[in-house]
């Protein structure tokens, strides 16, 4: 998962908050992004820790370490695979969950836990620019078309 040492190596970051000076101008979210290298940073902080307690503290038991270890390994279209895995609508969870997850990291016992809602927003983000998230109607009889 991720570089052996990251934990050690990198700490934990954060986006800044966009300036109140652009937001009173928009209705955008107000924390900004971080770059994709300060996302691959915080991928290669999650660590190999023998029990990821951080999928029982999601309340939908996402694959946290996976899709932190290919964000790590600039594997994007993969880490949204993983992360659709559990997750039907990460784009609205990813924004309104507390994130529990965090408090859970095991690397959270010694120093700041692993930013998981920051990349999993970051993942839902690049899907959607890259085109990648696609409409994907059940089988059987074609959609209705309501009035």
């Amino acid at each position: 998962m991720g570089e052996i040492t990251g934990f050690k190596k990198y700490k934990r970051e954060t986006a800044a908050d966009r300036p109140i000076t652009e937001r009173v101008k928009d209705w955008k979210e107000i924390p900004g992004h971080l770059s994709v290298e300060g996302l691959r940073n915080q991928g290669a902080r999650c660590m190999d820790c023998s029990i990821p307690f951080c999928h029982t503290g999601c309340p939908l038991g996402n694959i946290i370490p996976d899709w932190n270890d290919l964000v790590y390994n600039n594997r994007w279209e993969e880490a949204i695979r993983r992360l659709h895995a559990t997750n039907n609508f990460p784009e609205f969870t990813g924004r309104v969950c507390p994130a529990p997850c965090e408090s859970a990291c095991v690397l959270g016992i010694i120093e700041p836990p692993v930013t998981i809602k920051q990349i999993e927003k970051a993942i839902i983000d690049y899907a959607w620019e890259q085109g990648w998230i696609v409409p994907q109607p059940p089988g059987g009889a074609p959609a209705r078309r309501w009035p």
